[in-house]
């Protein structure tokens, strides 16, 4: 596992080479006593052919002296040799052990180090901890996910999560229950932008099936979040654009006639009118260009179905973009930003009206956000199969009770805004098979437009 201890750790629990040195020690053990009873099996040898001389030359005085003797180094001799094989066999049988031993502990190495890689390879989070919260083993996916850049095996789970992240307490609810706990929603701050987290918690048993800790799962589920915001968002404004439509044609019939007929009727009393006549006449021309105003942006939102679409140069659109509005921003008092590659490097098969339009929304709602003043930020971002296009500003932010509103049809937060601007951009971005997602603080707010390169 040496190899991949920057990508998977785990802490060790037993140390084999404690077994495998008492393995080799009784081996060496049983290589000497063999080696003794060699020895012994030659003094006895030795001792039996000195016998057998006085035997066979010695007198008969020196015979009847050694009495029992030789039957007895005769026995020894063979207990002896018993011995030897025993312990000959015994040697064998222990080093076939320690053999079988070492090849199950490289199998397991092997095993080990598969497992790791596994782990290492996976796009979810995976921990473990003992029963006193005490990570035992920690995957880089979960170590990225957390922003934990030291290695925390071996420290209790509390001790590395912060800022509210609920890892610790959800160990101690599985300890504690026994039963599985799923989606705890947390976020962290990564790179300076929020990410939402996801973690589940299991119980881990050993192999007597005996509670030994917990494991914990631990998911991004930002990108998930955003595309259940946008499912939910489209589920609003699915039909919407028929009933726009309708709206429109049903209304502008008789807007026209009463348009028509105040300005006869303007041209009827002209010279014959009081003041009071006068401002009567004023609230129905403003009331009537009020009403025609919300008709065309019923309009926009319900004309846009097709899009013209040409080989665009993002980069110098979003510089026409930002020399149209300079002298506004002068005249407020406002800095203008622009952070994009060289004209003609970025380009893609886009309807450049449209995006113009999107464009000019999102800069007149940042001016709007800094009346005290401010610097609009632009940034175009190349990717592979993406270009991101970035509208940052330095305003009062966007509350967390309207962000999830503001792409809604008429929701406004203005006093003289017809609530159409962001949902039109919403409707043209979705057309060009992008997405527009918002990010927003207490000082400042980040419009940010992801638009596929190969969409068609």
């Amino acid at each position: 596992m040496g190899k991949k201890a920057g990508m998977f750790r785990v802490k060790r629990v037993t140390d084999n080479s404690v077994v495998l040195g008492i393995s080799l020690a009784l081996l060496v053990i049983m290589v000497a006593a063999i080696g003794a009873t060699v020895w012994l099996v030659a003094e006895i040898h030795k001792e039996q052919r000195a016998i057998q001389q006085i035997v066979v030359g010695g007198a008969a005085k020196d015979i009847e002296r050694l009495g029992t003797l030789p039957g007895e180094l005769r026995w020894q001799f063979v207990f002896t040799v018993l011995i030897l094989l025993v312990l000959i066999v015994a040697g064998g049988a222990l080093a076939f052990v320690v053999r079988a031993y070492l090849k199950n502990l490289t199998s397991l190495r092997e095993i080990k180090i598969l497992a790791g890689d596994i782990l290492a390879s996976m796009d979810q989070g995976v921990l473990t901890t003992d029963q006193e919260g005490e990570i035992t083993s920690v995957n880089a996916r979960a170590q990225k996910l957390l922003g934990v850049d030291f290695d925390c095996v071996g420290r209790r789970l509390d001790e590395i999560c912060q800022n509210g992240q609920p890892l610790a307490g959800l160990s101690r609810d599985v300890l504690k229950s026994g039963k599985v706990q799923y989606d705890r929603d947390f976020s962290v701050t990564r790179n300076g932008h929020p990410v939402q987290l996801r973690a589940e918690c299991h119980l881990l048993r050993g192999a007597d099936d005996e509670v030994v800790g917990t494991v914990v799962h631990i998911r991004d589920v930002t990108e998930r979040l955003h595309i259940e915001e946008r499912m939910r968002r489209m589920e609003r404004l699915m039909g919407l654009g028929t009933l726009a439509a309708g709206l429109h044609h049903e209304i502008k019939n008789p807007l026209t006639a009463l348009s028509l007929h105040v300005q006869l009727l303007e041209e009827r009393l002209e010279g014959h009118t009081n003041d009071d006549t006068s401002e009567n006449l004023g609230v129905l021309k403003t009331e009537v260009t009020r009403i025609a105003g919300v008709l065309e942006s019923f309009r926009d939102y319900a004309s846009v179905e097709r899009i013209n679409r040409t080989d665009t140069d993002i980069v110098g659109l979003v510089r026409q973009t930002v020399e149209l509005i300079r002298p506004q921003a002068q005249q407020k008092g406002l800095q203008i930003a622009v952070l994009a590659p060289e004209e003609g490097l970025v380009t893609m098969s886009a309807d450049a009206i449209r995006l113009e339009q999107v464009l000019l929304n999102l800069v007149m709602n940042a001016f709007d956000a800094m009346q005290a003043g401010g610097t609009l930020s632009l940034a175009v971002i190349a990717q592979d199969e993406k270009i991101t296009i970035e509208v940052s500003d330095t305003g009062h932010g966007i509350p967390d009770n309207v962000r999830a509103r503001i792409f809604d049809p008429y929701f406004t937060t203005k006093s003289n805004g017809s609530g159409m601007g962001l949902a039109v951009c919403d409707k043209i971005i979705r057309q060009h098979g992008g997405q527009i997602d918002v990010e927003a603080g207490a000082s400042g707010a980040t419009f940010r437009i992801s638009l596929p390169v190969d969409d068609h």
